[in-house]
C-alpha cells in the first residue's frame, strides 16, 4: 500500500508503484466511460457528453441551469459546454435563453432531450452493472468511492473552499 504523502515539486519522477496507481486509475475511467458510453449512444443515440448535460438538467436543476453552473457541474470548461450546446440545440434536446441582462444564460432541456434521456437512463444503469460493477466486490467498491471522497476533499481549501488555480 502506497503512504499517504504530501505534495512536494522536487522533480522526482513517479515510482513504478505509483505509475501503476496512475494507469490503473486512467484505465478505470477511460473504458468505463468509453463502454457505457458506447451503450447509451446505441440505444438512444446520445452522446456520453448530451447524457452527462441532459442528466444534470433534469436531476439537479430540474430542467433548467444557469449555463455556468452547469459548466462547474460537468467540470467543463466555457468554451467546451458551449460548443456541446450548440449541438445539442441544433438538435432540439435542450434551448439556451438569456431571461434578463446581466442573470446569464439558462439552458433548459426539451421534450426530445426529456424522451432521449428516458430511454438513455436504463441503458446506463444496467451497463454500469455489466461493464463495471460485476467486476468489483464491495470491499472494493467501499475503497473507490472513499478515495474519491478524499480526492474531492483534497480538492477543497480550508474550510471547503475550492483551491485557487495558479
Amino acid at each position: 500500500m502506497l503512504e499517504q504523502q504530501s505534495v512536494s515539486d522536487d522533480g522526482r519522477p513517479l515510482a513504478p508503484s505509483e505509475m501503476a496507481v496512475w494507469h490503473a486509475l486512467k484505465r478505470l475511467s477511460e473504458t468505463a466511460l468509453s463502454l457505457v458510453g458506447a451503450d447509451i449512444e446505441a440505444a438512444s443515440g446520445l452522446s456520453g457528453a448530451d447524457f452527462g448535460i441532459l442528466s444534470r438538467l433534469e436531476d439537479l436543476g430540474g430542467g433548467t441551469l444557469h449555463q455556468h453552473e452547469l459548466a462547474k457541474l460537468l467540470g467543463w470548461q466555457k468554451a467546451r459546454l458551449s460548443h456541446q450546446l450548440t449541438r445539442m440545440q441544433s438538435r432540439a434536446l435542450l434551448r439556451r435563453d438569456c431571461p434578463a441582462a446581466g442573470i446569464g444564460v439558462q439552458v433548459s432541456i426539451l421534450q426530445a432531450g426529456r424522451d432521449a434521456i428516458a430511454t438513455a437512463r436504463p441503458v446506463h444503469a444496467a451497463s454500469i452493472r455489466q461493464h463495471v460493477l460485476r467486476h468489483i466486490r464491495e470491499k472494493e467498491a467501499r475503497t473507490l468511492v472513499d478515495v474519491v471522497q478524499r480526492l474531492k476533499g483534497a480538492e477543497a481549501g480550508p474550510g471547503g473552499a475550492p483551491r485557487r488555480k495558479s
